[in-house]
């Protein structure tokens, strides 16, 4: 995985150094976010020719008590591998319903507003079973054909270049990689409630692979 990995990113830098060579990294300290983060540590090391800069955000939404201590902690993982990383903190009145599209729009707005201020691209750890899921949503809500090209490894946004460098990649590939090389990460309850509609959709896209 980290071969398959290291030649997929050195050609998104060879196409982007020309551009920018700064990445803000979308850090939530779960296994997808922490697999991406100890990646691309490992690609950097190898790769000392290309002098980019990555730099995690992490943000706390402050829904659970746990929250700040969990930031925190992956905090000083991303420092202790050697990234300047900040917590970006969210204060807002939580709503009473759709917690979960409220949590995204206020850690996209937040991830944005760092992208902006360090004239970066952005990191995201979606992996190939997010992009699966994503379809799956949209087809059910009979999206037209732009919303059914799902998401794009590579996509310029509002003046921002998103970069998903995962998206090749099984969520097993993920664990297995975490597992094996002992990667602390921190599972967020909400994940598997299903009473949301993204964990609703895995669970039965889940049972339709089982059948």
């Amino acid at each position: 995985m980290i071969v398959t990995f290291n030649n997929h990113f050195k050609q998104i830098c060879i196409n982007l150094l020309p551009l920018k060579k700064v990445f803000v990294l979308g850090l939530s300290g779960g296994i997808d976010s922490m697999a991406l983060l100890y990646l691309l540590k490992n690609f950097l090391e190898k790769n000392k020719g290309f002098e980019i800069e990555i730099f995690p955000v992490i943000i706390d939404h402050n829904l659970r008590e746990e929250s700040s201590k969990e930031a925190c902690e992956v905090e000083n993982i991303a420092k202790k591998l050697g990234f300047k990383t900040s917590i970006q903190k969210i204060f807002d009145k939580k709503p009473t319903g759709n917690i979960q599209n409220w949590a995204r729009k206020k850690r996209r707005d937040l991830l944005f507003e760092a992208t902006y201020k360090l004239s970066a691209n952005l990191l995201l750890a979606h992996h190939f079973d997010d992009q699966a899921e994503t379809l799956f949503m949209r087809f059910a809500k009979k999206s037209g054909l732009d919303g059914l090209r799902g998401m794009q490894s590579v996509l310029s946004w509002n003046g921002i270049l998103i970069i998903r460098p995962l998206l090749s990649f099984k969520k097993k590939q993920l664990r297995t990689f975490v597992d094996h090389n002992k990667i602390t990460f921190y599972e967020d309850a909400s994940n598997a409630m299903p009473k949301f509609e993204r964990v609703k959709t895995r669970f039965l896209l889940d049972k339709m692979s089982k059948k």
